[in-house]
């Protein structure tokens, strides 16, 4: 094995009443395929600048909770659902300052979300309530595609994945609805739901509503994500 591979930090989850971290393996899967080293990061926002230093890229990993509202501005509201305030504030800080160092970046379901309100953008709190849009909560199993989105041509995900139709699994009941500063739609559902963006100022600054990691053996276009992010972390190693 090479000792040259660029390490790309992974946000945890974490299941409190279990008292564990947890991770889904293809994150980890798919950083080794693609020729990242992964390091996986826990929630401890005094050593996020020590994470950093160590890191050549990073994957902000999705989870089965929300962006709080109130770092957009706006007043929490019922269909709001779980928040981890904990993993949010370190994932905040850890992606603030990998922007700021112009580190590549992919945010993956949750992580495209907080990376477009730290550009200061915001977010449906619930599309059904904020848009009668339905659909985009995914029942099992979560790794097949469970419809397209439309990749728009010129992007640096076109450029990875191809323009045009993409088959993606996509489990959400939030989503962006303004695009923060700098920030690029890239993609967008057949209800122009927007399923992905990126940073164009930066060399490798993308994020995705679906989870490629796990849909890539359905649809092999997808370990492109994580090969962008390797080769960008590879060719900006300090």
């Amino acid at each position: 094995m090479s000792t040259k591979r660029p390490r790309i930090g992974l946000t945890l989850d974490a299941d409190e009443q279990r008292n564990r971290y947890e991770l889904g393996r293809g994150y980890v899967d798919a950083v080794l395929a693609a020729g990242g080293l992964p390091v996986l990061l826990p929630h401890d926002r005094s050593v996020a600048a020590a994470y950093l230093a160590l890191l050549d890229g990073l994957v902000v990993t999705g989870g089965a909770f929300d962006v709080p509202p109130e770092l957009y501005g706006e007043p929490r509201r019922d269909v709001c659902g779980v928040l981890k305030p904990e993993r949010t504030a370190f994932e905040k800080d850890l992606l603030e300052a990998a922007l700021a160092a112009r580190l590549p970046v992919l945010g993956v379901c949750g992580g495209m979300q907080l990376l477009n309100v730290v550009q200061g953008g915001s977010l449906h709190q619930d599309l059904a309530a904020d848009a009668g849009i339905r659909g985009h909560e995914q029942p099992p199993p979560k790794d097949v595609p469970s419809h397209e989105v439309s990749v728009q041509p010129g992007t640096q995900l076109a450029q990875l994945v191809g323009a045009g139709p993409l088959p993606v699994n996509s489990t959400h009941h939030q989503a962006v609805r303004d695009a923060g500063s700098g920030v690029l739609v890239s993609a967008r559902a057949p209800d122009g739901v927007i399923e992905a963006i990126e940073l164009p100022d930066l060399e490798f600054a993308v994020g995705v509503q679906w989870h490629p990691e796990a849909v890539l053996r359905h649809e092999p276009r997808h370990a492109a994500l994580y090969r962008g992010l390797v080769d960008a972390a590879r060719s900006g190693r300090r």
